[in-house]
């Protein structure tokens, strides 16, 4: 059966970006375009992050350049060279879209920005992915993950109240950066097929990350209609004037809950009362009870007196294993779920019924690697990985011999440090 059609071909790509912006291009490949990674001679900078395979560096070697870049072709190209700026504007002409994430002003003073080079190229899409954007106070400031995460906002919600913030393990900043990125230049190429004419997108990590802010639970309305500022909770939910634990260890790890009070406390108690856990709680008046202001016929109980019911809550669970709580809360369709580990995801029913994880094949490491897979399923057009992240230059004669250029002089550009 022939392969659907791919969203975003024949698009073609060049990312030139660093770990802020990577899984844009990337996203972009798998939604069908053709995607060129273009790095330094010396190797993208991401290639040089741990950890690696087998615990051997190498430029070909890192599992987050595995992540990044899967699906992309990839090629050198030296931006502070002559020759390298020449064979950069040959490729753009070929190109629909450029992702870059270089500090503003970078590219300007090389002669190879977008101002300089959409003169010739009206439909060019390009895509800045930087920490603060192209202009405002914050413009040249230096950024990372964290910093993102910090000056985004998101970074004070994390943690305990009386504890300084805590950071999430894995990158959240970058990703919701590239994430931004990817759909503001889908978007872009939209608009210039219907209309020729291509745009800047200017995606700020900082931004991005604010806009999160917005929901569950509008922490940012809360400030702009209360002056309420929503801080940082450990493993409850601050709802504002109320303290809602969500997070409860059990036998085996922990569960989270949606939350104690509401329609579905009876059936909760229920399950309690069979191992005569449920204390104070079978007092009738808990199944009315509220946090926020009450509506006619319901209790509203203090934040000293939630806190004690969820107490109760929280010694019945720690009988139970987190796949014994799962069984009950589905047997009464309760919101509690157990809290996974990494590598209990990858064995995640669910996900595996989706063909969620992928197998990517990896020649020269003698092995194949387990991938995750699409953030979003496509009926028509679906999302899939083409195949692992280049090796360095990997692409050089195939792309460059597409612009004429012989054996020969794809030699002499190597020896100039141009390629």
């Amino acid at each position: 059966m022939a392969e659907k059609p791919e969203a975003l071909s024949p698009y073609r790509v060049l990312d030139l970006t660093t770990e802020i912006g990577q899984y844009a291009g990337r996203a972009f490949a798998e939604m069908g375009a053709e995607v060129i990674k273009v790095e330094p001679v010396e190797g993208d900078s991401v290639r040089r992050i741990g950890p690696f395979v087998r615990d051997e560096p190498g430029p070909d070697r890192s599992l987050l350049w595995f992540v990044l870049n899967a699906s992309k072709k990839g090629i050198t190209c030296n931006l502070q060279a002559e020759e390298g700026r020449e064979l950069f504007r040959r490729l753009v002409a070929q190109a629909d879209l450029v992702l870059e994430s270089f500090p503003p002003g970078f590219l300007e003073g090389l002669g190879v920005d977008y101002e300089q080079l959409r003169k010739d190229h009206p439909k060019l899409v390009w895509v800045s992915v930087t920490g603060f954007g192209q202009d405002g106070p914050y413009r040249d400031y230096k950024w990372s993950d964290l910093v993102g995460l910090a000056l985004g906002g998101l970074l004070n919600l994390l943690g305990e109240a009386e504890r300084p913030p805590t950071r999430a393990r894995a990158s959240q900043a970058y990703y919701h950066a590239s994430l931004g990125a990817a759909l503001g230049g889908t978007l872009a190429l939209y608009h210039a097929r219907r209309t020729g004419v291509g745009q800047r997108v200017d995606a700020s990590m900082q931004e991005v990350v604010t806009f999160t802010l917005a929901g569950p639970g509008g922490v940012t309305g809360y400030w702009s209609l209360e002056g309420r500022n929503i801080t940082r909770s450990g493993p409850s939910i601050n709802l504002g004037k109320v303290i809602s634990r969500t997070i409860y260890p059990c036998k085996d790890g922990a569960v989270a809950v949606s939350t104690l009070f509401g329609p579905h406390l009876p059936e909760l108690l229920e399950l309690m009362k069979r191992d005569d856990a449920a204390e104070f709680l079978v007092d009738p008046k808990w199944l009315t009870a509220t946090r926020f202001s009450p509506l006619p016929g319901q209790w509203q109980c203090d934040q000293e007196e939630a806190t004690a019911a969820e107490e109760v809550l929280a010694r019945w669970l720690e009988r139970y294993t987190r796949d014994e709580i799962m069984t009950m809360a589905q047997e009464k369709e309760l919101v509690i779920f157990p809290v996974q580990t990494v590598s209990e995801n990858l064995e995640n029913p669910q996900l595996k019924a989706r063909d969620y994880f992928q197998q990517v094949e990896h020649p020269e490491l003698g092995m194949n690697m387990t991938y995750l897979g699409a953030p979003i399923l496509l009926s028509q057009t679906p999302w899939r990985i083409k195949g692992r992240a280049p090796l360095l230059g990997e692409h050089n004669a195939q792309v460059y011999g597409e612009l004429g250029l012989s054996s020969g002089e794809l030699e002499t550009l190597s020896a100039k440090g141009a390629i």
